[in-house]
């Protein structure tokens, strides 16, 4: 996620220093700490009544930010992913719709739930 920071600003003429090398990161990593902290959180029933009743609400109280609110309203995973989710602490999140992480995922690119489990799989070994 830093290099496509430090690309991005690059390409648009800006210079770059270490020290908007690093604030890029630490912003990175903050904010995926916070969507995966959000999506931890919903192992609790009462937090996942409450996210039920007002998803947006309970993503701003994980000061989430609005790519990452929508991402999670829109159960994009591909695009929750790239925002730093872990497919554990994403799984979380899906099954508060009673849905399944691989079908899901399968559904959303046009392939296999078998093609989806190995790549799963693969990103654990």
């Amino acid at each position: 996620m830093v290099k496509v920071t430090f690309i991005h600003n690059y390409r648009r003429g800006e210079s770059q220093s270490a020290s908007n090398l690093a604030e890029a990161y630490e912003t990175s990593f903050s904010r995926q700490i916070t969507l995966n902290r959000m999506c931890c959180s919903l192992i609790s029933e009462e937090n996942r009544s409450r996210f039920r009743a007002f998803p947006e609400g309970y993503c701003r109280e994980f000061d989430l930010s609005l790519e990452q609110v929508h991402a999670v309203t829109d159960l994009d995973v591909l695009r929750l992913l790239k925002l730093g989710g872990t497919l554990p602490n994403l799984e979380k999140l899906v099954s508060i719709y009673g849905l399944d992480m691989v079908d899901l995922c399968a559904e959303q690119t046009g392939e296999t739930p078998e093609a989806i489990k190995a790549l799963f799989d693969s990103f654990s070994s």
